[in-house]
């Protein structure tokens, strides 16, 4: 089968996931928006097709002029952004996929969606909308756009934190999970490096990841524990650099660097690195849509603790692979650390129990399978109306 994925950049998430499709035979397209700053060509080397002329210049107007303050105004574009579409029908068109897998719901994807309908190809969303959500906006706005864009979706989010309590199931969205090889089986690590616990976390240098609270929360532990804080986050704005400087500084006034290591901009094998050296993962932030590194934690048979506030905190297997944490709220952030650090024996033991779990519940056949299911729909719905 032939395959075309369209995103706004090729993250890192999607690096097993082209892998598992390439080793099963099939070829792989993936168009971007853009070029990330930290990115994994290994399997896939993605073709930037970018914006159309008229869209860049007002993109800069926006950016640089209009809301230049505004540390979020970059990602306007993943709404709003229009392409080159002879470009993009161009790219289309002369691989002639199967199958196309298009990200979000915005002008980038109505657009594509609609020349994947001129050549028959069936398309799948891709978002970080929830399986189980709140009941959908009925509004027409809303509805407009659900009738142009693909009817079925894959997501990488099952629910929001654990608590399933007032949502309802989209019936046209499919669970489709992160991907995340088995790396370093528990009775081939090493813990306790140093001698003392390592705790791990990843994330931009930004308010919502949370930093602060992660390593006031550490400091609080430290009369208790032997503990070591690494953080590792990228700095690719002003903004980021402006807080790093305000955390960094945080820590030094404090006299915390021996118990506090901040790393920047670190590429794929630099990450693996520090996950190997970890004896927990934490990641502390709010407003996180779904994030991977839960499993990427686990696949490091390294236990992992999430605030409730992210769409991936479902991974994690409560109790037994790692905790989750009440938003934003460091007292409970700490009391789930310290069910872990309390014992170091628990620290192995849920870490050998996070690698099975990615072994049984995070591999490509998990993926595909929803995929066909999708699939099977479309072609029985294409039966009936023919």
């Amino acid at each position: 089968m032939r395959v075309i994925y369209m995103s706004h950049r090729y993250h890192t998430n999607q690096t097993t996931i082209m892998k598992g499709w390439i080793e099963r035979g099939h070829e792989i397209r993936f168009l971007s928006q853009y070029e990330g700053k930290i990115e994994d060509h290994t399997y896939v080397q993605p073709i930037v097709v970018g914006y159309a002329a008229l869209f860049r210049a007002f993109d800069y107007l926006y950016v640089h002029l209009l809301r230049r303050k505004d540390p979020v105004a970059i990602d306007m574009k993943l709404k709003l952004g229009v392409p080159p579409i002879g470009k993009l029908a161009r790219y289309i068109r002369e691989f002639h996929p199967d199958l196309a897998i298009i990200r979000e719901r915005s002008v980038y994807t109505i657009c594509m969606n609609a020349i994947c309908r001129h050549y028959k190809i069936p398309t799948i969303i891709y978002n970080l909308s929830p399986v189980w959500d709140k009941p959908k906006k009925m509004d027409l706005a809303h509805k407009v756009v659900w009738k142009l864009t693909p009817k079925y979706r894959i997501t990488p989010t099952n629910l929001v934190g654990i608590d399933f309590t007032g949502l309802v199931r989209d019936e046209n969205a499919y669970w489709a999970p992160f991907l995340m090889e088995p790396q370093l089986a528990p009775e081939q690590k090493t813990y306790f490096e140093g001698g003392r616990i390592n705790i791990f976390c990843i994330g931009k240098y930004q308010e919502r990841k949370n930093h602060q609270m992660m390593i006031e929360a550490v400091e609080e532990l430290l009369p208790k524990y032997d503990l070591h804080l690494t953080i590792a986050g990228e700095i690719s704005n002003h903004f980021h650099e402006e807080y790093y400087r305000g955390v960094v500084s945080y820590v030094k006034a404090h006299h915390l660097e021996d118990r506090v290591t901040f790393l920047v901009n670190l590429n794929r094998a630099q990450v693996y690195e520090q996950y190997r050296r970890a004896d927990v993962y934490v990641l502390p932030s709010t407003g996180e849509p779904a994030s991977i590194t839960l499993i990427e934690a686990m696949a490091f048979s390294v236990p992992a603790i999430s605030g409730s506030d992210n769409g991936t905190a479902s991974y994690i297997d409560y109790g037994k692979t790692g905790y989750v944490f009440e938003d934003n709220d460091k007292e409970d952030l700490k009391k789930k650390l310290e069910l872990i650090v309390s014992s170091r024996d628990t620290v192995v033991k849920m870490g050998a129990a996070g690698y099975r779990h990615v072994q049984q519940h995070f591999q490509f056949d998990n993926y595909y399978e929803q995929v066909e299911k999708i699939l099977e729909r479309q072609g029985n719905e294409k039966q009936r109306n023919r």
